[in-house]
This record gives C-alpha cells, sequence and structure tokens, in this order.
C-alpha cells in the first residue's frame, strides 16, 4: 500500500483487512528503532501467544515459525520503510513460504529494506498506489463529513489549498468550520473565497510533517512557500545542490507548463507537494522567518527574473511585514495583480498606500482605480466607491467609469451610474464608451455600430475595448445575427490580441458566450474550438457567475436537474458575496429548472427571490432571465399572467430590434401552449440565423404534412445540437397532432421517438413534452401503486403478481389514471422516487383482509 503521508494508506489497509480471516497483527516500525536488530521482531512474539518464544533472535525466529506452520497470520506493517533490516528479513522469508499474509504501507517501494523490496518479483503480491485525491474524491469526502451536498467551487477550492491529500482536506475542512468561513447556505456547504488556512490545526498539522525532515529540507520547503511556484532554472539557482534532495522527500515535485511536441522540451517549474500548500505553509511562520527568506530570495535573483505573480507575491509579503516598497515596484505589481484578477492581492498590495510617496499623480490614481475596482470584485461596493470619490471632479475618464459600474452593478443605483459617467462634448472618448455600456447594461437603447466602433479605438483601454465587443457581440446574438457573432468571437480567439491579453480581457469575452449559445440553439464544432482554446482556469471567472452559465446551458438542454443543481451552488457563494447583484438573475433560472421538475416550492422560493431584485440583475443577460420565466409564471400565476409577461416580453423584444428574443419567446409560447400559431413562430424564426432558427422555421410545414421523415430530420437537428427537450416536445407535438388526425400507427411511432430522444430528461416535463408526472392526489391508492411499478417498467402480468391483482384488473386502473393525468400511453409516465413506502402502505392494507386458509379475492 503505497501513499504518501497523509494519504490515508493505514486506514484503507486496515479496512481492506478487517474482512480477512486470519488473525490480524498490526505492527508500526519508527525511524528511531531501524538500527536496533530485531526490533520488530520482538514486537510481533509479544503480541502472539507463543508459550515460549524465547528472548535470543534465534530462539524467536524458531517458535515464530513453528507457530505459524498451525496458524494463519496476517500482518500489517505500517511504516514499513523504517523496519529493521533483521526483522524485514524474517517477515519476508514467512511471506515468500506463504506462512504468514503480509501487507506493508509505505511512502515509497524503494526506500523499503532491501528484504521487502525483493518482494516485489514475488508473482502473488500485489500493489496499491494511492495518488493525490480527484475532484470527485474530494467531493465525495466532503459530503461523507459534513453530511450534505458540497458546492463545486468550495471542493475545488479546498483541494486546491490541501493539495489532494486527504489528511490536510480534513484539517482544512475542520479548520474553516471552525472559523465559521464553511457554512451551510441553502443545501450546500459553501466556503467564504476570503478565507485563509491559518488556524492552530493547519500550523500543528504543518509542524508535525516537516518535524521529522534535516533543517535544510524544512527551510527549503518554507523558502518555496514564500516564493511559489518557481521555474526550475530559478529553483535550481535559489537552492542548488539542495534541489534534488528537495525533490526526493517528496515535499516538492516536478511540473510540466509546456511540452514542444516536435522537440520534446519541456518548460518544468518546481512547486510544493505531498498535500503541502503555500497559504498553510506561510500561516506557521514567524515574521522574522518571512524577513529572513525573502532577504534569500533577493540575493538568489533580481526582481527582473522574476514572473509577474512571483514579483507581485514577493512585494505582499513586504508590505504586510512594513518594508518600503519603491512606488515604481508597488505600481508593477499592483497592475499585474489586477490584470491577473488577483482581487485580494489587490487589496493587500494597497492597504497602506501612502499618497506622498507617488509623484506621478496619475499612477497614484491609478493605482485607488484598481484598488476600487478590487473592493468592488470582493463585494464591498460602498468602501470601494469611497476610494473614487475624492477624485470623481479631477479624476480622469477611467476613474469616472469604475465608479460608474461600481454605482451601478454594486450598488443597483443606475442614476448615480449615469450621473457620474455623463459625457460632455469635451469628454474623452473612453468616458463615452463607458456610458454607452452602462446604457446597454441598463436595457436602454444603444447602437451596437457605435460600441463597435469603441471596441477598434486603440485611446481606449484593452479591457473597456472588449467589454464594448463582448456588448455588441451579445446585441448582434439578440438582433437575430448569432452566426456573424460566432464568426467574430472566432476571429477574436484566433487573434494575436487574444493570445497575448491577460485574463481580465480575456474573460469579457467569455461574458458574451452563454448569449451565444443560447442564440445558436446549441454548441457545435466551431464553438467547441473556442471553448477548447480557452483555459478558464487562469481566467478567474466569478465562481457564482461561472456556475451559472454552467446552469443556463443545462437548461437550454433541458437537463433540469443538473440546472438547478448549478443555480443553487450558485446562490449559496452569491448569499456570501454578491457583487454584481445578480441573485435575482439567477433565482430566474432556477424557478424555470424547479418549476420543470415539478418542484413546485422551489419554484416559488426563487421565483420570489427573481421578483424582489433590483432592476440592474442580469445586466444586459437580464432578457435570458425574463424569458425563462414565463413557464414559472404561468404554473405560479396562470395562463392570464403568462400571456400578460409574454406581451411585455415581446414589446420590449420589438422596441429594440431583438429579433430572435422574438422568436425565442413565440417558440417558448408554443412549447408552453400558450400559442398554436405556428405560422407567427415560422415568420419570426425566418428573420433570425443559425441552425435553431432553421429547425423552428420549419415547424408548420412538417405538422402541415406530418411527414414522419421531415418530423425525424428535425428532431435530429435539435437533439444532434445538444437540446434534446425541444426534439423530445416537437415529436411528442406531432405525436398528438398524428392521432388527432386519426393516423394512430403514426401517433405510435412518433411518441416512440418522443421517449426516446427525451431519455436523459430526468423527472422533466412541460407541456410539449407531454408527460404524465404521478401525481398522488389524483389517483386512488391503487391507481397511485400500479402507475408506480408501470413507470419502473414493470409488465402488467408483474403489476398483477406483486399487488395481486388480475392483469385485466391492472390495465383497468392504468386506463383511469391516463385519463386522470391527461396522458394514453404507459412510456408517458415519469418515475416517482418513494415507490417502496407505497407499496408497503398498499401490501400492508391488503394483507389484513387475506383469510387464513382461502385465496385472496380481488
Amino acid at each position: 500500500m503505497v501513499g504518501q503521508q497523509g494519504t490515508g494508506r493505514t486506514t484503507l489497509a486496515r479496512q481492506i483487512l478487517l474482512g480477512t480471516e486470519e488473525k490480524l497483527y498490526w505492527l508500526t516500525a519508527a525511524k528511531a528503532l531501524e538500527l536496533v536488530p530485531f526490533a520488530l521482531l520482538t514486537t510481533l512474539c509479544a503480541q502472539l501467544p507463543l508459550k515460549n518464544a524465547g528472548s535470543t533472535p534465534g530462539e524467536m525466529i524458531s517458535s515464530l515459525v513453528q507457530y505459524t506452520t498451525n496458524e494463519k497470520l496476517c500482518i500489517l506493517l505500517d511504516q514499513a520503510e523504517f523496519a529493521d533490516e533483521q526483522s524485514a528479513a524474517v517477515l519476508a522469508h514467512l511471506s515468500v513460504t506463504r506462512s504468514i499474509q503480509l501487507v506493508m504501507a509505505t511512502t515509497a517501494v524503494h526506500e523499503l529494506p532491501q528484504p521487502l523490496r525483493g518482494l516485489r518479483s514475488d508473482s502473488h503480491s500485489k500493489r496499491i498506489g494511492l495518488s493525490a485525491l480527484t475532484f470527485e474524491d474530494t467531493e465525495a469526502i466532503l459530503k461523507h463529513v459534513l453530511g450534505g451536498q458540497v458546492n463545486s467551487a468550495t471542493v475545488e477550492m479546498l483541494l486546491e489549498f490541501s493539495g489532494g491529500n486527504a489528511l490536510h482536506l480534513r484539517e482544512l475542512t475542520l479548520d474553516a468550520r471552525t472559523a465559521r468561513a464553511l457554512t451551510l447556505k441553502g443545501c450546500y456547504w459553501t466556503l467564504d473565497r476570503q478565507w485563509n488556512p491559518q488556524g492552530s490545526r493547519i500550523t500543528d498539522l504543518i509542524s508535525s510533517r516537516l518535524k521529522d525532515q534535516p533543517e535544510e529540507i524544512r527551510e527549503a520547503v518554507e523558502l518555496l512557500s514564500v516564493t511559489g511556484r518557481l521555474p526550475y532554472p530559478l529553483a535550481q539557482r535559489l537552492f542548488g545542490d539542495l534541489l534534488s534532495n528537495l525533490l526526493d522527500s517528496r515535499l516538492a515535485k516536478l511540473i510540466v507548463l509546456s511540452l514542444d511536441e516536435a522537440t520534446g522540451e519541456r518548460d518544468l517549474a518546481v512547486e510544493l507537494s505531498a498535500g503541502l500548500s503555500a497559504q498553510s505553509v506561510l500561516s506557521t511562520l514567524s515574521p522574522t522567518k518571512l524577513r529572513g527568506y525573502l532577504q534569500r530570495a533577493d540575493s538568489a535573483f533580481p526582481r527582473e527574473v522574476l514572473t509577474s505573480q512571483a514579483r507581485a507575491r514577493f512585494t505582499t509579503h513586504r508590505v504586510q511585514l512594513g518594508i518600503e516598497v519603491p512606488a515604481s515596484e508597488l505600481f508593477e505589481d499592483v497592475v499585474g495583480s489586477a490584470d491577473a484578477r488577483r482581487f485580494a492581492q489587490v487589496v493587500a498590495l494597497t492597504d497602506s498606500v501612502r499618497h506622498e510617496s507617488f509623484t506621478d499623480k496619475r499612477m497614484l490614481e491609478k493605482l485607488l482605480v484598481l484598488r476600487a475596482d478590487a473592493l468592488y470584485e470582493l463585494a464591498k461596493s460602498e468602501a470601494a466607491l469611497a476610494v473614487l470619490k475624492p477624485l470623481l471632479r479631477t479624476g480622469s475618464a477611467e476613474v469616472r467609469g469604475v465608479a460608474a459600474r461600481i454605482a451601478f452593478s454594486g450598488l443597483a443605483r443606475p442614476d448615480l451610474a449615469l450621473e457620474i459617467i455623463e459625457s460632455g462634448p469635451q469628454d474623452p472618448v473612453e468616458s463615452r464608451a463607458f456610458g454607452l455600456i452602462l446604457r446597454a447594461r441598463a436595457q436602454q437603447i444603444v447602437d451596437s455600430s457605435k460600441l463597435r466602433e469603441y471596441a477598434r479605438d486603440e485611446r481606449i483601454s484593452p479591457e473597456l475595448r472588449t467589454a464594448c465587443l463582448a456588448h455588441a457581440i451579445i446585441e448582434d446574438c439578440y438582433a437575430g445575427r448569432p452566426v456573424d457573432a460566432l464568426e467574430e468571437v472566432l476571429d477574436v480567439v484566433a487573434d494575436g490580441f487574444w493570445k497575448s491579453a491577460t485574463p481580465a480581457v480575456q474573460s469579457e469575452i467569455v461574458f458574451a458566450l452563454p448569449a451565444l449559445m443560447s442564440a445558436l440553439g446549441g454548441g457545435g464544432e466551431a464553438l467547441a474550438s473556442i471553448l477548447g482554446d480557452i483555459d478558464f482556469t487562469t481566467l478567474a471567472l466569478n465562481p457564482s457567475n461561472y456556475l451559472t452559465g454552467i446552469g443556463i446551458e443545462f437548461l437550454e438542454q433541458g437537463l433540469a436537474v443538473e440546472a438547478l443543481g448549478s443555480f443553487e451552488q450558485a446562490l449559496a457563494l452569491i448569499s456570501v458575496s454578491d457583487p454584481y447583484l445578480v441573485a435575482g438573475f439567477t433565482s430566474s433560472f432556477a424557478a424555470a429548472a424547479a418549476v420543470m421538475i415539478g418542484d413546485i416550492p422551489r419554484a416559488r422560493l426563487h421565483y420570489d427571490m427573481a421578483r424582489s431584485a433590483p432592476d440592474v440583475a442580469g445586466q444586459i443577460m437580464r432578457p435570458l432571465a425574463q424569458r425563462y420565466l414565463l413557464p414559472v409564471i404561468l404554473e405560479l400565476e396562470g395562463r392570464q399572467a403568462a400571456l400578460e409577461h409574454l406581451q411585455r416580453c415581446l414589446a420590449h423584444a420589438d422596441k429594440f430590434g431583438r429579433k430572435l428574443l422574438r422568436m425565442r419567446l413565440l417558440h417558448d409560447a408554443w412549447r408552453l401552449e400558450l400559442s398554436e400559431d405556428e405560422a407567427q413562430l415560422q415568420a419570426a424564426a425566418e428573420q433570425v440565423q443559425g441552425p435553431l432558427a432553421r429547425a423552428i422555421a420549419g415547424y408548420a410545414g412538417v405538422l402541415d404534412s406530418l411527414s414522419e421523415e421531415g418530423i425525424e430530420r428535425l428532431c435530429e437537428v435539435h437533439a444532434s445540437a445538444g437540446r434534446p427537450l425541444y426534439a423530445a416536445e416537437f415529436a411528442h407535438r406531432a405525436s398528438s397532432r398524428a392521432r388527432n388526425l386519426g393516423r394512430r400507427a403514426l401517433a405510435t411511432r412518433l411518441l416512440g421517438l418522443c421517449v426516446e430522444l427525451a431519455a436523459p430528461l430526468a423527472a422533466v416535463n412541460t407541456p410539449s413534452l407531454g408527460r404524465g408526472r404521478i401525481v398522488r392526489s389524483l389517483l386512488t391508492e391503487r391507481e397511485y401503486a400500479v402507475c408506480v411499478m408501470a413507470a419502473r417498467g414493470s409488465s402488467n402480468q408483474e403489476i398483477a403478481e406483486e399487488l395481486f391483482l388480475s392483469p385485466r384488473t391492472v390495465e383497468g386502473h392504468l386506463q383511469r389514471s391516463y385519463a386522470k393525468l391527461g396522458i394514453t400511453d404507459r412510456r408517458q409516465l415519469l418515475p416517482v422516487s418513494d415507490s417502496g413506502a407505497v407499496f408497503d402502505e398498499i401490501l400492508d392494507e391488503d394483507f389484513k383482509t387475506i383469510p387464513v386458509s382461502g385465496p385472496k379475492t380481488t
């Protein structure tokens, strides 16, 4: 059993061996005793019920061999690398002769004493290697430890901090709970993103991990926590000959940053390993130690050879220690941290800025702008605006732009935002660009060609230019030109500008992707290539925004269970920090997902949150959320309220010339059976680009002719684009129309197609999908039980045998149930999860009436 300290090798070995029939003895070797001859053998013999073990090694070996001839033993040897050579030889011999079953737990096979290492060649030997925890491992452990669902962003963060080490994960989790940074939000355990591991549990853990290491290795580990990941040449320069020993200790490792497949050349770096993270090790360092390590790093390499991240890291340490940092260096590191979207680091670097140390006032202003923006991103909007308030009258366009964004998105004050940014004829172009974006976010009509003009204007900062482009792309999608928008995004990602852009710039384009995917009606190869070219790990996207984007795509596919999980995880994070005020926006989608799976209480909860949100929630993406509220309002407030909401949304789309939104709204109305006007839907779709629009435009003709080939072709278009819900809904509507026209054979085949397409859509139903949710209050106990079993896949005969009925009676119950549930076929029944209790209830009641000596009658 091979694994680093804390990987759980001993625990796993014991669990495996608990089921063995042999007597189990657990020995733990000790480093202090590895040079003491026969130390382990003496310990083993002391535990065994030997009548006369003797006191010499020879006597002990003889007694042990004689004992194991008649009694099978299983020995778990923990920390086997510290076994003394003599005992190792005896245990290896007994293992080879099958006198004992030997299980060894060790950090590395090559560190075992030679006799034990030689067992590798034994044909009966088996090796289990425990690698670092994966995301799935971590999620499963946290669910078990915390007793509930865990936010995926929390899993990611704890996995990163723990380095995939099970023991470290446990201690970090307990530390976060003690600090009240890990709390239950809704139904998800959620970690505050601003938490840093620094409790006594972490300090004690790191100290215990390092105490047995030579002093030079301990210092190397601590120094690497100060520098963070180092390119291999710099690590060689810093550690010299010690680097190989550090890597051999497995407390640090080599990682491949890049690989040239043509030449085989690798770009390597050194970073902490074995569950150690820079954050956790740093928490154990005193200010004096930290200062000393900074001096060592300074003497090892000059500032200019460091990466931007390493420079900012060193500067942060200096600021925290109160060491004076030259203004130019501080400025450079703040800018680099902001570009990399490390907002907590920006705030830490600017916490004690001395204004008088900056002779260049423009440099100071930029520093304050970046501090304000970072505070806003960390959901501290009031403090952020207070930083910029003294600069609003005399400051640059960027000052006013950032202040306006904070007022708009952070404080939900569009009036104040527009007042701050209001442009005059003499204002610079950057102010006008900021103003246009704010108007777009506030759902005002804007000229998208003007946005593109600003996107090309090199007088404007790259981030603002990209934001203008992203808004123009979204407006193009809304206007019915998603194919043109996709081509533009492809050009941007292929351009050299994109590859050299900072994460802050790249994330602006990523902001437009959900609208683009929704507009096209699926991903497709072109969009997949874009997603493949984006390294999401470097973008440092807001986790709640990222989860909402993933949820929207799930919802478009009809995977409502998965969508609701993503939205509720996002809402849990938002409850800790909501810098963009998107709680109401995300709740709109969550309500729609809850309606699709029939969870009306959760739908109402999320709908109430959506209705109470400020008007800025969702900004330019708000029309997507408004569209998804249509089925929610239909379910919770009725048909008339839904029709009124539909008319408001259509009027808004027409006012802005948003042809795609008009088509999507009419399509939703058709899907929800609020409208049967397929000609109107066709006319709207014909004005929109893309595969989704082409499919929708064909609905009317195919349904009029009821061509089976045409129906299958349209379903295939939807399904191949990753939209099984729309495909299944269309197949069911076509089946219903065929049935109404008396074409029963075609109706049956199309219903089968619908069932096949809807198979991935667990628990989902919509008016057009035509499934039957087995509602207990509508059915008798018998009908309910029969439907539950039928939905489970049981035949009439099987149901009859289990419920003591005749097949004819079962069929009668099903037909009456179909009429009550509004379906025609057992394939339309949605399974339920509480079937066991229902059967027990009914069978218990039935058995009360069974005569003692006679058959049961129906």
